[in-house]
């Protein structure tokens, strides 16, 4: 694991009904990475069954910009299936996760970076300046609060989706999640194999196009349930049921 020259980097997302901003979303992107001392980058973006062009899109921009890359499922799976199957498909030494729906500036990247080259970690998670309704930023709290205490840890925003991490480690994390969950997943599995995420403050922004494909009930019982799986998880580890996976 190096950070001392130019990275290579993945930028791994995924895109359900994301027509009305997604082309000036990934312009940003490109446009961003394109003036950053890359040794290379891409961008992989999964679109999950969307039904409204943006797979379209992603094509059409595709054959103008080879650094990005569109993975495409038949129906809709869910974000961390989408996710899942972008990371799997990087080739990056490092892969910056993020949503496709703009509220995560990209211009956080540099700062990402530093703390990465100072601290010598795997990862780096983007602490948010919470834009989201209440609810979900209680949902967020408490989860995050709990997954802490099964952990031992004091992630600040547990939950973030905002996270750069060092390639092979993220592909060999073996993620289960297929919903929303995947960002609370990757920062479980990264803690259990002694991996704690540095963290730094980002910008966290309001949609700028569009509409959150979540429900914030059936959210709040599937978070409550994935939180349940992470402490029966972290229980059998402690027992020796599981084997602990290595770093």
């Amino acid at each position: 694991m190096s950070m001392s020259g130019p990275l290579r980097l993945s930028v791994a997302a995924p895109a359900y009904n994301e027509a009305a901003g997604i082309e000036a979303v990934l312009t940003n992107w490109h446009d961003f990475l394109s003036a950053q001392p890359l040794a290379s980058f891409e961008i992989v973006i999964c679109d999950d069954g969307s039904t409204d062009g943006t797979g379209d899109i992603l094509d059409r921009l595709s054959q103008s910009w080879p650094q990005l890359r569109v993975l495409h499922f038949a129906k809709n799976q869910g974000a961390a299936a989408a996710l899942n199957a972008a990371i799997a498909a990087t080739q990056g030494d490092w892969v910056l996760l993020t949503d496709s729906d703009g509220q995560f500036a990209i211009e956080n990247l540099p700062d990402m970076v530093e703390a990465l080259r100072r601290s010598g970690a795997k990862a780096a998670i983007g602490i948010r300046r919470k834009k989201d309704a209440a609810f979900a930023q209680f949902g967020s709290w408490a989860s995050g609060l709990v997954c802490n205490l099964l952990h031992g840890s004091r992630m600040r925003d547990f939950n973030s989706a905002f996270k750069l991490v060092w390639g092979p480690t993220l592909r060999g994390l073996g993620l289960e999640a297929r919903g929303m969950n995947y960002s609370t997943e990757v920062t479980s599995r990264l803690l259990e194999r002694g991996i704690v995420p540095v963290e730094v403050t980002i910008q966290h922004r309001p949609r700028a196009a569009g509409a959150s494909h979540m429900k914030l009930l059936r959210g709040a019982l599937h978070r409550f349930l994935f939180v349940c799986y992470i402490a029966l998880r972290q229980l059998l580890l402690w027992l020796g049921v599981l084997s602990r996976p290595g770093s």
